[in-house]
């Protein structure tokens, strides 16, 4: 059982004023430089994902970078951002593009920020480690403007609908949609999935297939809205995926839940935390779900170069809030 007042969704963030005190400048150049040397596979064009017959003025690895950066600073208003390299990074962006051309190139290089995202994320996990599993509801608009609220619901543009779902969470319905995260013991990054607020946990289980090789023979971990016969028997035979899920207690064949493995489970609670606080993951300015997405994806590369930043320099990897501060 989650509880609104002592977890993910409490109703504090970091202070604005502290958000912005590294320089972007810094951070910028910490980001662009890591993912030229360690994701350098992604970027086959010099700093570009593939062939531009009119190269663009600003590299794909540039776009990369400043999404990362603007994570981790906590920007999320595109217009602030723009305002502040405008005003204050003119020489470090000389040709910076329209604020509308970024939004546009951030979508289409959804893949290659993924891609970067696993690159990082596969040199931070252990063989021995097993997964976890768990989603969290994220609201796109206040319950009581869900007749008139067209954000991300418009049929002739989203792809997927932000509608009415039910959260213990939030202590009853909400407008949105859930994040389905996949992350290692350790509160690294493997798999993502966004869906509507109706659908059910399991979902994203229906969804692995062979062609999730990063999931053979590990130890799946989730809580009880993860329960069922079938598809854990799916998974083990198809991946060789042991979905470890605590017992109800009414059911016939219960079984203590090992203490160790419920101790693991709650890291993933930790990562929804920091989540909310240190990435805004609740501030939705999209109108679409492409824009949506994009933004959810953003957040979890940024989370994931700081915990990257981390391991290189030696530090606990999940103490993010000031990783790029030094």
């Amino acid at each position: 059982m989650h509880y609104f007042d002592t977890q993910y969704f409490s109703d504090y963030s970091t202070n604005p004023k502290t958000a912005g005190m590294h320089d972007l400048k810094t951070i910028y150049r910490k980001v662009f430089t890591t993912l030229k040397r360690e994701a350098k596979d992604c970027f086959k064009q010099g700093e570009n994902h593939r062939f531009y017959p009119n190269p663009p003025k600003m590299s794909d690895l540039s776009v990369v970078s400043l999404v990362i950066t603007a994570e981790c600073l906590q920007i999320t208003s595109e217009n602030l951002l723009w305002s502040k390299l405008r005003k204050d990074y003119v020489r470090l962006f000389p040709d910076l593009i329209h604020r509308a051309t970024f939004n546009r190139r951030r979508k289409a290089l959804r893949g290659l920020i993924l891609d970067c995202t696993e690159l990082l994320a596969a040199k931070l996990v252990r063989e021995e480690e097993e997964f976890i599993i768990d989603s969290i509801p994220i609201p796109t608009c206040k319950l009581i403007r869900e007749k008139h609220s067209k954000t991300c619901r418009r049929a002739e543009w989203d792809e997927v609908l932000a509608n009415k779902g039910y959260s213990p969470i939030l202590g009853g319905y909400f407008i949105g949609y859930k994040m389905h995260l996949v992350t290692t013991t350790s509160g690294v990054y493997r798999d993502l999935l966004v869906t509507a607020g109706s659908e059910h946990d399991t979902v994203f289980l229906k969804l692995f297939n062979k062609e999730d090789y990063h999931l053979e023979n590990r130890v799946l971990l989730g809580d009880r809205g993860y329960i069922g016969r079938q598809i854990q028997l799916r998974l083990f035979e198809e991946l060789g995926l042991d979905l470890q899920v605590p017992y109800r207690r009414n059911q016939k064949d219960f079984k203590q839940y090992s203490k160790p493995l419920k101790i693991k489970r709650k890291t993933i609670e930790v990562v929804f935390s920091q989540y909310c606080d240190e990435y805004s993951i609740r501030s939705n300015y999209a109108k679409r779900f492409s824009g949506f997405e994009i933004r959810i994806i953003s957040k979890i590369a940024a989370k994931t170069f700081k915990q990257f930043w981390n391991y290189l320099h030696g530090k606990p990897i999940n103490q993010t809030k000031h990783a790029l501060a030094a």
